[in-house]
């Protein structure tokens, strides 16, 4: 797991390993990461209908999730997922 910007002060980490079931995919990491870290992760993560933020790119091996198989992707052993922000620029 990947942390940047908000994430990164919400879960004072650069990155981490984190343990999950067998057969868990991306929206099952996302969910225990938000009951792990709560309140400031959980508020960036989610909006108030606990949608997922259309803003915010889920990069699982350098591949966005929505070239896979969304939230529904599963996950193996080795996988990296990074939660980017919204890029700026002009």
């Amino acid at each position: 797991m990947k942390y940047y910007a908000m994430l990164r002060e919400a879960t004072g980490k650069r990155r981490e390993v984190v343990d999950i079931p067998v057969k868990s995919s991306v929206g099952d990491l996302v969910g225990l990461l938000s009951e792990r870290y709560g309140g400031d992760f959980t508020r960036y993560v989610y909006d108030d209908e606990k949608r997922v933020r259309d803003y915010l790119s889920f990069m699982l091996n350098g591949v966005n999730i929505n070239s896979l198989e969304g939230f529904g992707t599963p996950l193996k052993t080795g996988d990296t997922l990074a939660i980017l922000p919204p890029v700026g620029g002009g």
